[in-house]
């Protein structure tokens, strides 16, 4: 017979890291049980349920360290690499995707960036072993244990008393092996142990009883490799990935402590490119887990070569033997969750000082783009007319207006994955394509008209500029117009109609212009900012002239289009609308530092 003493109970208490679960117990005699059975006197019936396994805990990671690219240790760490062809965002947190919906989960339990909501359902027909110990005067007596399954509540006679308990679960429909003598059982390697006991509070099982739950806790870390291509705005076709310096060791637990024994060898699971996984079906978020008992230093590698994606126009982009190689130190905490993030992105042209996005920004929702509906156009084509790419001034959807109340204004390129990489660009950074940096400059530049900009050309629907770094990556080559800093004519709508609180968008110059906000005012503080108001808005205007004395010329210049701050006062900003071509932010390092920062863009 399995005993424990009682001052066992005391050791509940230094498994601190397990969350108390409880078991459901529903009341039932010989007119109310579930069976329609007559019920023994002295014994009550039991019917299981499993609320599912705790995620959403405040994970706080003891010593998750730095990488190869030396960066102190920190618990939040996110840097931003250069590769050929493309960057990534590197990133340790605790932001675990989940890799399917569970088919007993209820809606809701989703949050909206993919990640596990606070408490996560267990799939149907997971199995779990169910202990108890019977409370006799201060020792407690192994009385039996059951093999269950998630969806099956079948009832279970006991007889009445005070009882500890705990439930065991491999996440999967592994069969739970008992206990030995000593109440312990050797754990299988690289599984997701679940867990979860009465702690120090014994349940009372009798005809009065109430109906609990079960929330299972993590015994082993759990840690994610996540590679995905969101910022690239595409799906994987394929990839070569491989992840080194991974350990798996496994370990037995004291079933009434929840203690653990490191197993004295660890195995090293294999992640390749086989054993990533679609998050929910999307081809531009693949996932590994692996699973620990062991707190020691992991010094992981991941590497991505031969990368190729789906454009959005059905051809594929083949980036070939680049690789992408990081390396971080994580420290594993039991029953706690940790995430290698590698965030493939779009790389940017470089122009002066500003590195630019290779294409205009748009808007789309449906399918899988829900979750980063803010995208580039692969092969920056000329889309006049695209209604998803038009935008107000300061406006963050295509064809609806910007609010008049600043603090509630976003800017649509910091909602491009990875959140805060992009932005707008302001005026100063407009001027680096157009020579004109002053306020003056500007307006008499939009009234005169200017001379060929340098290093400017142009074509029959667009002007683009020479002599910038990004341009000519072999993996762009054939896609030439993403390939060099081009601004297609896809022309721009000078005013706004109202008809029933419907915004008509008519668009001018087709063929001949291309315009895109800046983010700043051309008048704005002083004497204004104490009306309330400010005057115009900065925008890129690009055009080829074709002068009465000389050759056409390809000319960069600023609009300062006038602006209605309260459009039949309905509180909105009034402008035009125009593409948005967004920029490399130079306060990423700083946004992406802060404890809470998470790329998946909050929309």
């Amino acid at each position: 017979m399995k005993t424990m003493n009682n001052n066992l109970a005391s050791k509940f208490a230094l498994a601190a890291f397990l969350a108390l679960g409880t078991l459901a117990v529903t009341s039932c005699n010989k007119d109310n049980n579930q069976t329609g059975q007559e019920i023994p006197d002295g014994q009550s019936q039991i019917v299981v349920r499993i609320a599912g396994i705790s995620d959403g805990e405040n994970i706080n990671t003891k010593g998750v360290k730095g990488s190869t690219s030396n960066s102190s240790s920190s618990e939040h760490s996110v840097q931003l690499v250069q590769s050929n062809g493309f960057d990534a965002v590197v990133a340790l947190d605790n932001n675990v995707p989940a890799l399917e919906t569970s088919p007993t989960a209820q809606t809701g339990l989703r949050a909206s960036n993919g990640l596990k909501a606070a408490s996560t359902p267990l799939t149907s027909n997971t199995t779990y072993r169910l202990f108890l110990y019977k409370n006799n005067g201060g020792t407690y007596t192994f009385t039996k244990s059951m093999q269950l399954t998630t969806g099956a509540e079948a009832p279970i006679q006991v007889p009445n008393g005070s009882y500890k308990w705990v439930a065991l679960s491999y996440n999967n429909t592994d069969a739970i092996p008992d206990g030995d003598v000593s109440n312990n059982i050797a754990l299988p390697e690289n599984k997701d142990v679940l867990y979860a006991s009465s702690g120090t509070t014994d349940i009372v099982i009798n005809s009065n009883t109430s109906p609990l739950n079960i929330t299972f806790n993590r015994l082993y870390s759990r840690i994610a490799i996540e590679v995905n291509t969101l910022g690239m705005f595409a799906p994987i076709n394929s990839a070569s990935i491989t992840v080194s310096g991974q350990s798996a060791r496994a370990a037995t637990v004291n079933l009434t402590t929840g203690a653990l024994t490191l197993a004295p060898s660890a195995g090293t699971p294999a992640l390749t490119e086989a054993n990533f996984a679609n998050i929910d079906g999307n081809a531009s978020r693949k996932v590994a887990y692996f699973y620990t008992a062991d707190p020691a230093d992991q010094n992981i590698s991941v590497s991505v070569t031969n990368l190729k994606i789906q454009l959005d126009n059905s051809t594929e982009r083949n980036f070939g033997p680049t690789q992408l190689l990081q390396t971080k130190l994580i420290t594993p905490e039991r029953g706690k969750n940790h995430r290698f993030l590698v965030g493939l992105t779009e790389s940017a042209i470089t122009n002066g000082a500003v590195k630019w996005a290779r294409s205009n920004l748009y808007y789309r929702t449906g399918g899988t783009l829900g979750t980063t509906p803010y995208r580039f156009y692969h092969t920056n084509p000329f889309s006049p007319a695209v209604a998803e790419s038009f935008f107000s001034f300061k406006g963050h959807l295509p064809g609806v207006l910007a609010t008049a109340v600043e603090a509630n204004q976003k800017d649509p390129c910091a909602l491009v994955y990875p959140a805060g990489l992009w932005k707008t660009p302001i005026n100063t950074e407009i001027g680096t394509l157009t020579s004109q940096q002053g306020v003056i400059s500007g307006l008499l530049g939009a009234l005169l008209g200017n001379p060929t900009t340098p290093n400017t050309t142009f074509g029959s629907n667009f002007i683009e500029y020479t002599n910038t770094a990004g341009s000519g990556t072999s993996p762009y080559a054939t896609t030439p117009a993403a390939n060099i800093l081009r601004f297609n004519y896809n022309g721009l709508n000078n005013t706004v109609n109202l008809l029933s609180g419907t915004i008509n968008v008519t668009l001018g110059q087709v063929g001949s212009t291309a315009a895109f906000w800046g983010r700043d005012n051309v008048l704005d503080g002083g004497l204004l900012a104490l009306l309330g108001t400010s005057v115009g808005a900065w925008s890129y205007i690009g055009r080829t002239q074709d002068p009465v004395i000389g050759a056409p010329r390809s000319v960069g210049s600023k609009g300062a289009g006038a602006l209605n701050i309260d459009v039949l006062n309905l509180g909105l900003v009034g402008s035009g609308f125009q593409n948005v071509r967004c920029v490399r932010d130079a306060n990423f390092a700083v946004t992406s530092a802060a404890a809470n920062y998470n790329p998946m863009p909050t929309l």
